[in-house]
């Protein structure tokens, strides 16, 4: 029987193709806005997008926030993807400056205006998207995001990538807390690898 997979509608988008490529993983879903079926899942996945701000201060500090951290303290796999893996650190500049959950140390901070991948160079276009390749696996990943996590404990850091002159965390791993800055959803077969490695328990 595949395992399940409870999969947080927090309204930050995106859920239909999460759903679809954890089925593809080889998993089945149940999605839901409920904290105490959040509180109650064996494996959690928390995909994110668009702003760290009003849209998350409610769920940090509400009752779907403490039932993300029940989880997470009993020791169950969670997986936070984009906006779910920087909802992990302590704060983010964006909107003013925000809250996250505090699981991980470190910020999330906004890519600067006007950086250059190489001096004399034209300014790279912020938000960045598209594909990047993320070492220390060599695959190219999907990515779609203005704010990157400044991690405060670089063992919690496994693969990273680097857009301009920054690099910054693909994925961040401890113990049964994962994260990725990518969209798995969106990367093709490198994503679902990813994606099958979580749910198999693998580290990244």
């Amino acid at each position: 029987m595949p395992r399940e997979i409870t999969l947080v509608d927090a309204n930050l988008g995106n859920l239909d193709s999460v759903e679809r490529a954890i089925i593809q993983a080889g998993a089945s879903v149940v999605t839901t806005s409920d904290p105490d079926r959040v509180a109650a899942a064996r494996t959690l996945v928390f995909p994110g997008q668009g702003a760290f701000g009003a849209s998350t201060n409610g769920l940090v500090n509400g009752a779907l926030g403490a039932a993300i951290k029940v989880v997470i303290e009993r020791g169950d796999p969670y997986l936070g993807i984009c906006v779910g893996m920087q909802l992990l650190f302590d704060e983010s500049e964006e909107n003013g400056g925000n809250p996250g959950l505090g699981v991980l140390k470190g910020s999330v901070r906004r890519f600067p205006d006007g950086m250059t991948s190489f001096p004399g160079t034209r300014p790279l276009k912020i938000p960045h998207v598209g594909w990047n390749d993320v070492q220390p696996v060599g695959e190219h990943f999907y990515f779609s995001h203005s704010y990157y996590v400044d991690a405060a404990e670089p063992s919690d850091v496994t693969w990273t990538t680097r857009y301009g002159t920054i690099e910054f965390p693909a994925v961040v791993v401890r113990g049964n807390v994962y994260g990725c800055q990518f969209h798995p959803e969106k990367s093709q077969w490198a994503g679902l690898r990813f994606l099958r490695s979580f749910l198999l328990g693998g580290r990244a």
